[in-house]
């Protein structure tokens, strides 16, 4: 939208210079009136090459001190007075108003649009009381609108963004259990693969299932399933570390990727998790998970090393389950 209307600033400033060449004669020049066509293009090619919103604030304030300069140029000594510039002057902060995200950019272009723009023209030429009444009215009408109309946009924005977030965290978060989803979960335990490759330090992955699941299901229905899934996703996020990174690979399963850590201390923190798991209870059944470890050795690819971690977690689960086994 900033972009559109920069480009309208360009064809809008023409069509004014134009028309008013057409329809009367200026103090000034044709080519001094053209001249502000120059920067106001090339604003509008930068709004084209800077597509952050950080940048469209400044760009704004710059055009619009052009236009204004293009209005009292083509304003000055025209006989019609300030009635003839005087719509100019009210459109251009209505116009520009969706531009200003920021209120600190809308106050500045306010101040421009009803101060330093008209000013001098005020002061080279007097205008009567009627005209002065009508300057005035019409100002406060339009920087009024205008501010109803940048605070509506701003809200739209807002809330665009917001559920933008939303959705993000829908995509990225498991809304049950409060961790990372198996896409987010695969995607970042890359990185942090390549990363402990580049560095050469350790990295330990847990693979765990929920025991005995499927009996909890079909004995006291999916709410107490829900509710144990629930309570391990909690017990997880609040026993591991910050930047460990935690995600439901599917159903009852979850993996952890602990950077830093050797082969005993991620035994260590399976034990730790696994006695934690145990003293929770869904619908008076205790819980229990097994665990698989594998500590990262010569793999180059995320999936053998996860593949060595299920293998640890069924033989896990063969041992008698609500264990920990490590990898060879």
């Amino acid at each position: 939208m900033v972009r559109a209307l920069l480009w309208t600033a360009v064809g809008g400033y023409l069509s004014f210079v134009l028309g008013g060449q057409m329809t009367g004669t200026s103090a000034a020049p044709l080519w001094l009136r053209l001249a502000p066509v120059v920067p106001l293009t090339l604003l509008a090619l930068l709004g084209l090459l800077h597509r952050a919103p950080r940048h469209y604030g400044a760009l704004g304030l710059a055009a619009l001190a052009w236009l204004e300069l293009g209005i009292f140029l083509n304003g000055y000594a025209r006989p019609e007075g300030l009635s003839w510039i005087l719509p100019a002057y009210t459109l251009l902060p209505i116009a520009a108003s969706p531009i200003w995200l920021k209120r600190r950019h809308f106050v500045a272009a306010a101040v421009i649009c009803t101060l330093l723009g008209p000013l001098p023209l005020l002061w080279l030429e007097p205008p009567g009381p009627w005209q002065m009444f009508q300057y005035a009215d019409y100002m406060v009408i339009a920087v009024v609108v205008a501010a109803v109309l940048n605070g509506y946009q701003v809200r739209l924005i807002r809330q665009h963004l917001e559920l933008e977030e939303r959705l993000r965290l829908r995509a990225d978060v498991d809304e049950l259990t409060g961790v990372a989803t198996r896409a987010r979960f695969l995607e970042q335990a890359r990185s942090l693969l390549v990363k402990a490759i580049d560095s050469g330090t350790s990295l330990a992955v847990l693979y765990m299932d929920a025991d005995h699941f499927k009996q909890l299901n079909d004995n006291h229905g999916h709410a107490a399933g829900d509710a144990a899934l629930a309570s391990m996703g909690h017990i997880l996020r609040e026993h591991l570390r910050g930047h460990d990174l935690i995600g439901r690979i599917g159903g009852e399963e979850f993996a952890v990727l602990l950077p830093g850590l050797d082969a005993e201390a991620a035994r260590a923190t399976a034990e730790r998790l696994r006695r934690a798991v145990t003293l929770q209870r869904s619908a008076g059944q205790a819980l229990s998970i097994s665990i698989g470890v594998a500590v990262h050795g010569e793999e180059t690819a995320l999936e053998p090393l996860l593949a060595r971690a299920d293998q640890a977690l069924a033989a896990a689960k063969r041992g008698g389950r609500n264990r920990v086994e490590v990898a060879g």
